[in-house]
Formats: C-alpha cells, sequence, structure tokens
C-alpha cells in the first residue's frame, strides 16, 4: 500500500485571528492527523469581499507550503489536495519548493527525492483579485543582524512601516521594540504529535522556514492593509552548498533570489499590487556587516543570529551566543574587520578566532575542507576576504585561528573585493524605493 499525505483542510476565524491547517498521513498500518495553527494579533477583522476573496486563495496555497513540515515524516508516494485544486503553475511552484527545500534534508537523511514530488493540479485560468492596498512596508524581523539592518534602512526612507515576526524569541521581542515601530507578534502552533515523532527517529531536517513564512505574511499584508513585505535576504543566500546528482542542495533556498522571483510571479496571479521583495538582495554579506556596523549600534546588546536562540523548545533556548556553531563562527568573523575587537567579543561572549576548538569549523567557512556549512553563512570567497582583511589588522592577526590559517588563505585581489562591495542590480525592489535604497548603500560602503 503506497503512503499517502493528504492536505485535509483549512479554515480562518476572522474574529479570533486564528489560522487552521489540518492534514492527514495515510501509512500502512496506522494513520496520523496532524493540525497546526496561527494567530494573527488585533482580531477582530472587518474584511471586505475582495479581502475575503484573496485570503481564501492565500490560505489554500499557505496550507500546501505548511504541508511540507508533516510531509518529510514519511514521503510519502501520494499526494492528496482535498481543499482545492492547484493550476499548472502553482503545481510547478511547490514541485520545486518541497524538492529544494527539502534538498538538505535528503541528503542528510541518505534520500534522493528529485523527480518524486509531484503535485497534482488542473488547467484553469486565474483571475487576479482587484484588491487595494495602503502604501506601506512591513519588515519581518528575525533577530539577527541583516533584519535590523532593513529596519534602519527604511527608516531613511521614511516610509510608513511596521514590523512583523512570527514567534516570540527573545531577539525578535527585542529587536522589535527597540525600532520603535508599530509590530506584529503572529503566534505559530506546531502540531506536538510531529514533535514527539521526531523525537521518536522518523527522518527530520531541515525545511524551508523562509518560504513557508512567506504565505504567511503575504496573509498579514492584506490583514493590516500593508502594500509591502522587505525582507532581509542577502545576495549570497544564492549560493548552494553542494551537488545532489543535477540538483542544487541550498540550505538557504527560500531566502535565495530564485525562490524570490517564484514566489513573487505566484502572488501575482492573485494580489497584482503587493510586492514580496528582500531590501538587501543587492548586498554581500560582508557588505552587510558594514552597514550593520554603521547603523545599527542601538540593536548591539540584543540582537542574535545564533539559531540556539531560536529552538522551537523555548525551555532549550538561549538567550546568548552559544559561541559553538557555524553561525555565530561566521557572524563573529564577517563583523570583526568592521567593529571593535574589544566590543565583538564582550557581543558574543568570547574570541573564537583565538580557540583552537573553532579550527575545523572555520576551515570549512574558508573553503579549507569539506563543504560550505548547512547553515545561514555567507559565500567562501567573502568569508576568505574577512580573513584577508584580519591579517592586515594587528590587533586580530596575532589570534590563534587568524595563524594558523594565514598560509593556507591565497591572498585575494582588489577587484573581488571590490564585487562584494557593490550592490548587484539583481533584485526585486519597488522602483520607489530602489534607487533611493541603492544610494544610501553606496554611501555606506564609501566610508
Amino acid at each position: 500500500m503506497c503512503k499517502r499525505f493528504y492536505y485535509k483542510k483549512y479554515f480562518f476565524n476572522s474574529k479570533t485571528g486564528e489560522l487552521t491547517f489540518c492534514y492527514e498521513m495515510q501509512l500502512p498500518n496506522k494513520n496520523f492527523s496532524f493540525t497546526e495553527k496561527f494567530v494573527f494579533p488585533h482580531a477582530p477583522f472587518q474584511l471586505n469581499e475582495r479581502q475575503n476573496q484573496a485570503l481564501e486563495q492565500i490560505f489554500f496555497l499557505a496550507h500546501i507550503a505548511f504541508g511540507i513540515s508533516y510531509y518529510k515524516a514519511f514521503c510519502p508516494c501520494e499526494l492528496v489536495i482535498e481543499t482545492g485544486k492547484l493550476s499548472k503553475e502553482e503545481s510547478l511552484f511547490f514541485n520545486r519548493f518541497y524538492e529544494s527545500g527539502l534538498g538538505e534534508f535528503a541528503v542528510r537523511n541518505k534520500l534522493n527525492l528529485q523527480g518524486l514530488i509531484r503535485f497534482p493540479f488542473e488547467e484553469k485560468e486565474k483571475k487576479p483579485v482587484s484588491l487595494t492596498f495602503q502604501k506601506g512596508v512591513l519588515i519581518p524581523v528575525g533577530g539577527g543582524k541583516d533584519s535590523c539592518l532593513s529596519i534602519e534602512i527604511i527608516k531613511q526612507l521614511s516610509m510608513n512601516a511596521a514590523t512583523i515576526a512570527v514567534g516570540n524569541a527573545r531577539p525578535v521581542c527585542d529587536c522589535m521594540r527597540l525600532s520603535n515601530l508599530p509590530a506584529y507578534n503572529i503566534i505559530r502552533q506546531i502540531d506536538k504529535q510531529l514533535i514527539e515523532l521526531n523525537q521518536s527517529g522518523v527522518t527530520n531536517g531541515h525545511v524551508p522556514i523562509t518560504g513557508m513564512l512567506a504565505f504567511i505574511l503575504w496573509s498579514a499584508a492584506v490583514l493590516y492593509n500593508y502594500q509591502y513585505i522587505a525582507l532581509s535576504c542577502e545576495r549570497s543566500a544564492n549560493i548552494g552548498n553542494l551537488m545532489q546528482g543535477n540538483l542544487a542542495i541550498n540550505h538557504q533556498y527560500s531566502k535565495s533570489f530564485e525562490f524570490e522571483q517564484n514566489f513573487y510571479h505566484l502572488t501575482q496571479s492573485i494580489t497584482p499590487v503587493f510586492r514580496y521583495f528582500s531590501l538587501l538582495r543587492p548586498l554581500s554579506e560582508l557588505a552587510i556587516a558594514k552597514l550593520f556596523s554603521q547603523n545599527c549600534q542601538t540593536y548591539f546588546p540584543v540582537f542574535t543570529s545564533c539559531n540556539k536562540a531560536f529552538r522551537l523548545n523555548e525551555k532549550a533556548r538561549l538567550n546568548a551566543w552559544c559561541g559553538s556553531c557555524d553561525k555565530c563562527r561566521f557572524v563573529f568573523l564577517i563583523l570583526a574587520p568592521f567593529l571593535e575587537k574589544e566590543m565583538l567579543i564582550h557581543l558574543i561572549g568570547g574570541n573564537l578566532l583565538n580557540n583552537e576548538t573553532q579550527l575545523t569549523g572555520y576551515e570549512e567557512l574558508l573553503g579549507i575542507r569539506g563543504h560550505k556549512p548547512f547553515e545561514c553563512v555567507g559565500e567562501i570567497e567573502e568569508s576568505r576576504l574577512a580573513f584577508q582583511m584580519l591579517l592586515q589588522k594587528n590587533e586580530w592577526k596575532n589570534d590563534l585561528i587568524i595563524k594558523m590559517l594565514s598560509k593556507k588563505i591565497k591572498p585575494i585581489e582588489e577587484a573581488v573585493f571590490k564585487k562584494y562591495q557593490t550592490p548587484s542590480s539583481a533584485h526585486l525592489l519597488p522602483d520607489e524605493i530602489a534607487e533611493k535604497t541603492i544610494k544610501i548603500f553606496n554611501e555606506g560602503l564609501k566610508k
């Protein structure tokens, strides 16, 4: 008997702000039912007919997107959608979303899902909803350096803006508070049964969470009447970690420009005036680190990029940087050329470049061994650029990791450095935002 995964139902209560997704996994000897919920703040919502029409379609697609967390527990061979029909374009989108979004998951679990995920579709013509939005931007906050920079850049644009987040991790809430902007905090409730299954040993691993949350943010734009969602994904997210056959495995697939473009086209079939884009897409991680150091001192005491601060189990979350993961190592390295040494050591809780236990991790970040870590880290070349910059600084050049690896890193030409300090033209920034934003980027990077 083939394993089947059912997209059973979804419903939204405008009075309470609760959005509910229901799924079912059918196995030869047992069935599992799953329910996931979101709670949007500031209910009840007074929605007009067009908003309801748009949300009905968006919630349907969000239902498919969030099924990926439950699908991966058993990777069934058949997908059954009981809540509606996907168009051919939507089916192709989700084939790609599941295959690429679960690429790392597949590699780590010694699976190959390529060509196995096929969503059913029906040839149909979709008519966009003639929905208007007020001019304004919602800024998703993740608690790290990138979204803090986006907040401060958008403030300089003097736009109607608010922050938004899914979850209540301490760094997220603190960064939202310090922004002094209106805030929307959406609560997500994952089915506890999935967490128990994961703990029992079913296949588990990375999911394309940024892409999943894109659908919730799209919904929020309609509910709160904002035209733009401005993410903080950089161009370095476009570079994968390794290849599995012909598929590039990219931990950051749903932060990539490819996903951003695909999602943009999906939104245009329902809400053409709405725009989902990444404000920092023109920038490398190296450029973001420099601009963050210039513009975001307010957030220094509270920002955190370490994923251990965002664990699903709130009791297991750290309130500070762990100082021993790939994310901590990378952020320390990329900020080191631009922050005072003692300040950076204080923020992270130690000097990671003067600690021999960090050697293997830095060898991977710098491309000396293995592959680029499965984490939201920059390109190997820009990690090497940051390393090379530290070799020129007296306060860093004698640290243990710097001395141990200095002869293994070949000098990088000035032209390469310039490339990482020059904004790219590959982005989806709206015209009214793009010119001023690129100007701000260029002025900061010249300092």
